[in-house]
């Protein structure tokens, strides 16, 4: 079978380097290369972070620095000030603890980025794709959408946009909007706008399946440095995440973390591990105020599907156990 090609627009943090091990490690993927965004850390160190997990699979894929800004939502004065935002980062016990470390514990990268910008790479290759090209984003999208801004005609060589973004009852940066559309909602409304097939996995999905610290046990335990590394990176979330008293269910002493990037790589390997998937027409708020960022899904079912935009709802977690398992064991 021929291998499905994919480009992965990330902001290396905790599981953006999950993602990454999974788009390596699956030989059924073809993953063409990787682009970097702002997000989770300043572009400089979501850079870095990137080629740190690249050198430590030893795998031969091309990296290009991107964005380092959102397209617009900076410009606006004090616009950050009309929503209340969940505290990321926390001094406790005299030490900033971050929701994502300023750099994995990996040694430093050797290797290099490519020295084309990230948007570049993306237009001139997807103007010119034999065969549409599947882009999974998990981080803001920027890149992505400065791409089909400059070219909308590149959506035509998209085969399916898979992004880890939004919530409807799930959110996480304010109390109506998720962290990547937060980071940049003019981005991800040209995205959802932009022509090609949108697969979301929302908060709603990512937090259906949640990993606890005898799941990370029992993915070190496969033996592999790779295994280990993601048992490793998904306790080190739930470390950071109790010590800045956010959960993902309503039990505050909840020890237990989603690895949401890392489900949009799956996702392709296997679509079965969604076990709820709705087309839904879908819009982004960005008026700057209290619902910044926020992702609107229209549920009504008399109103047309213009666009094929689908929501995803839950996770198959033990389908993903499963695949990671395999994958991992490699």
């Amino acid at each position: 079978m021929e291998k499905r090609p994919f480009i992965l627009d990330i902001d290396t943090g905790t599981d953006d380097a999950m993602a990454i091990i999974a788009a390596v490690k699956a030989a059924e993927l073809d993953l063409r290369a990787i682009t970097v965004t702002h997000g989770n850390q300043p572009l400089p160190n979501t850079l870095e972070n990137t080629l740190r997990v690249v050198q430590f699979l030893g795998a031969d894929v091309p990296v290009f620095a991107g964005c380092p800004d959102p397209m617009v939502r900076t410009l606006t004065a004090g616009r950050e000030m009309n929503v209340r935002r969940q505290p990321y980062e926390q001094v406790i016990d005299g030490q900033v603890v971050n929701m994502h470390e300023d750099y994995l514990p990996l040694p430093p990268a050797k290797i290099a980025p490519q020295p084309e910008h990230a948007v570049a790479f993306l237009l001139r290759t997807l103007r010119v794709a034999s065969t549409p090209i599947t882009v999974v984003a998990v981080g803001p999208l920027t890149n992505i959408a400065m791409a089909l801004r400059l070219d909308p005609g590149i959506a035509r060589n998209i085969r399916e946009l898979i992004v880890m973004g939004g919530g409807i009852r799930a959110v996480n940066s304010t109390s109506d909007s998720e962290f990547n559309f937060f980071a940049d909602p003019e981005a991800a409304q040209i995205v959802l706008k932009a022509g090609a097939r949108v697969t979301i996995l929302p908060l709603d999905a990512t937090t259906s399946a949640l990993f606890d610290r005898r799941d990370a046990q029992c993915l070190r335990d496969i033996g592999t440095p790779e295994a280990e590394f993601f048992g490793r990176l998904i306790a080190d979330f739930i470390d950071r995440m109790a010590l800045l008293g956010i959960s993902n269910t309503s039990d505050p002493g909840d020890h237990s973390a989603a690895i949401h990037d890392a489900l949009c790589v799956l996702y392709m390997l296997d679509p079965r591990i969604v076990t709820d998937l709705r087309r839904e027409a879908c819009d982004v708020d960005f008026s700057g105020g209290f619902a910044d960022g926020q992702l609107i899904v229209d549920t009504r079912s008399y109103m047309p599907r213009d666009d094929e935009t689908y929501v995803a709802y839950g996770i198959d977690k033990g389908r993903v156990m499963r695949l990671l398992c395999d994958l991992l064991g490699r």
